[in-house]
This record gives C-alpha cells, sequence and structure tokens, in this order.
C-alpha cells in the first residue's frame, strides 16, 4: 500500500492522529526534504525505519523504485515538506505509476494552505485552485486575464519574491478595485489574513517588509455582471473574449449579439474598457 499523507503547513501540532500512526508504522517514508520531514517525526515522537528523499527532479527514478518495495510488500507512506503532497508539490507522477501498476493508493487527509484560508474567507462560492503563477510577467498576466469576469473564486500561491509583483499584474489586468484575500505564514506565529481591494492589499504589503515574507496564498474573489436586459452575461463575456482574439471590436460584438443575444452598446463600450483583448 501507499499512503499519501497530509502534514502541517506550519503549527506541527496541526496533523492527525491517523497520520502519526501511518507514520509510524510505514517502512519508508518518502520526503520532500528528508531534513524537515525529520524534524517534523522527531516532534512528534514517531520512530521511522527509513527516509527517502523525493522531490521534482528525481519523482520519476525514485517511482520506479517504490514500485519494487510495493512488490515486495512494504508499506511506502508519501510526505511533503508542509501541506498535502500533490498539491503543488511532487506527487502526481508517482501516483500515476503506482496505479498504473495495479497497487492501492490511499490518501491521510490534512492540512492544505488555500483550503485552509478560503475555510476564514467568508466566501459562498466554486472555486478554482490554480496554484503558482508563471514565472514570466507575459505567462502571468495571460493567465490571469482569463478571470476578468468569474463567478467563482480563484485561489493561487505565491513566493515571497514575486508577490508585489504579482499583485501589480492583478491591478493591471483585473482592476484595482478587484476584492481579494491574502493568506501568509498561515497557522504560524506570524499569520496575516488581509481583506480588501488589490491596491489597498498592494499599499498593506509595501508598507511593511515582513508582509513580504514568508509563503502565500491569495483568493482573487468572483466578479459577475447581473444578468438582465441592461447588463452583460457571463457567457457574453467569454464569447466576446474569444471573438476578440480573431476578429476586430465591431465585428466581434455583431456576431456575440447574433449568437447569444446581448445589448450591442454595452458588449462594445465593454471592449473599449478591456483593450488588451
Amino acid at each position: 500500500m501507499l499512503y499519501i499523507c497530509a502534514t502541517p503547513i506550519g503549527n506541527l501540532s496541526d496533523i492527525s492522529i491517523r497520520a502519526i500512526e501511518t507514520l509510524s508504522r510505514s517502512d519508508i517514508i518518502l520526503c520532500e526534504d528528508t531534513r524537515t520531514s525529520r524534524y517534523l517525526l522527531d516532534k512528534h515522537n514517531i520512530t521511522y525505519k527509513k527516509l527517502v528523499a523525493l522531490h521534482e527532479h528525481n519523482e520519476n527514478k525514485i517511482a520506479e523504485k517504490v514500485l519494487s518495495w510495493l512488490q515486495d510488500g512494504l508499506i511506502i507512506t508519501q510526505i511533503s515538506d508542509a501541506g498535502t503532497p500533490g498539491i503543488s508539490d511532487p506527487g502526481s507522477r508517482l501516483c500515476n505509476y503506482v496505479k498504473e501498476h495495479g497497487f492501492k493508493i490511499s490518501p491521510i487527509p490534512g492540512a492544505c494552505a488555500y483550503i485552509s484560508l478560503l475555510s476564514v474567507s467568508g466566501l459562498n462560492t466554486p472555486h478554482l485552485f490554480y496554484g503558482f503563477l508563471p514565472n514570466k510577467k507575459t505567462s502571468r498576466v495571460k493567465i490571469i486575464n482569463k478571470w476578468q469576469v468569474v463567478d467563482y473564486a480563484v485561489c493561487i500561491y505565491e513566493a515571497p519574491h514575486r508577490i508585489i509583483e504579482c499583485i501589480e499584474d492583478i491591478i493591471e489586468t483585473l482592476g484595482e478595485n478587484r476584492k481579494l484575500i491574502m493568506g501568509r505564514e498561515l497557522t504560524k506565529q506570524f499569520e496575516t489574513i488581509h481583506k480588501g481591494s488589490a491596491t489597498k492589499l498592494l499599499d498593506f504589503i509595501l508598507s511593511d517588509t515582513n508582509q513580504q515574507k514568508g509563503e502565500f496564498v491569495i483568493i482573487i474573489e468572483p466578479e459577475i455582471i447581473v444578468t438582465d436586459e441592461n447588463c452583460i452575461t457571463i457567457e457574453q463575456i467569454n464569447t466576446l473574449k474569444l471573438l476578440l482574439t480573431e476578429l476586430p471590436p465591431k465585428k466581434a460584438v455583431t456576431l456575440t449579439h447574433k449568437l447569444i443575444g446581448g445589448n450591442k452598446d454595452l458588449l462594445y463600450n465593454y471592449t473599449l474598457e478591456h483593450k488588451q483583448y
């Protein structure tokens, strides 16, 4: 059996009884960083038999070894440095490889950074988890641009050295008033949860260098256009955006109107306000 086991994202007390029991009886524990995992295991007095490093650079190689260990009847558990493996962490290739060869995989659920922030966000909408945005600005803006008008929240992760650039790109693409929720160093001593417009959030981060440190979760709140005869629907916006990639504004507006209706003046005004399309 291969177990995929969640570990705390900061506060070491956030570990389940089942996780401790599973780690204690595992023959081999796969760790993103053995030093980090050894500290966690020692804190909970977990006696381990063997630790093996599994990270993004050796996952394929270790997956082959895991298969042979499972064939020998060993109990294998994978953990990451923090949170749930496979959620913006190594693990997906290992799971696919093990499943393809007919072995069982069982999740040991627990902490997850974006779920933790979502739980205190006050939002009651569907959500999309994207993970880390691309490193390059052009690629990053292209992704963010897709969330102009959505009826769901978008959850992303960001590193401290890119957090300012990330918020600036959101302002540039989604507007200075787009509502955001930031979670920094969740469950740790200097945990910060801050909610407000993109501009105010950027000012908050810039005003205190301490707010530029640690690991970040950002939730981009939904931006919904109410459906009635004087407003643009989400379906009309998405159709218009698609057509604008190939057609000039007037033709895109006309074709959108023919396909799914909508007020031509409102549609055209929308294209003028979002010229990046």
